[in-house]
């Protein structure tokens, strides 16, 4: 066993690798002490139970995905900026391949809301972003937005539709950029 000192961010590095490469399904308790070098009892230290591990690991592995400086939003269009998060979350895929799909299934009923909870705060997190940089795209026609029309739809249309060209393995926006651009510019 290790005996020197574990940390979460060095349980979390070690789960985000296991997910990577078997997937999210071969996380437990047992397995993750193995691949630490700890203990199980010192990983119930850190964590109470598979849930509470799952929960965070799904927390942790959004982070790594969503992650994006948004100090650099106003250099991007709308439609570039839409193409480097798709790019952002197309290298998530690539990076854990079963993520998307598995981690709700992975964890138990009790921790289900906890897990949307997680993955809607990184959605809102980019949404933000997108919020940020379609108000600054000097391009975007004054009045392209109404009642009928809202901004805060549009980009709940936008990142919807990244999500669904990722599941169906497509490996472009292009199209949706097309549609964006005929849809906000004069």
């Amino acid at each position: 066993m290790n005996a020197g000192i574990t940390s979460k961010e060095t349980i979390l590095q070690e789960c985000r690798r296991i997910v990577a490469s078997r997937g999210l399904s071969a996380v437990n308790m047992r397995s993750v002490a193995q691949e630490c070098h700890i203990a199980l009892g010192t990983l119930y230290n850190y964590y109470a139970n598979k849930d509470e591990l799952l929960l965070a690991i799904v927390e942790d592995i959004w982070k790594d995905i969503f992650h994006m400086n948004h100090g650099c939003t106003t250099d991007f269009s709308f439609p570039e900026y839409v193409e480097y998060i798709f790019e952002c979350v197309q290298k998530g895929v690539e990076d854990y391949p079963d993520f998307f799909m598995a981690h709700s299934v992975s964890i138990a009923s009790s921790g289900k809301e906890k897990a949307r909870s997680t993955m809607n705060h990184w959605f809102a997190h980019i949404k933000e972003g997108m919020s940020e940089v379609l108000q600054a795209d000097k391009k975007v026609s004054a009045d392209v937005f109404t009642t009928s029309f809202a901004q805060s739809e549009f980009i709940d249309f936008v990142l919807d539709n990244i999500l669904l060209l990722l599941v169906q393995g497509k490996q472009s926006c292009e199209v949706l950029k097309e549609i964006i651009q005929r849809s906000i510019y004069a």
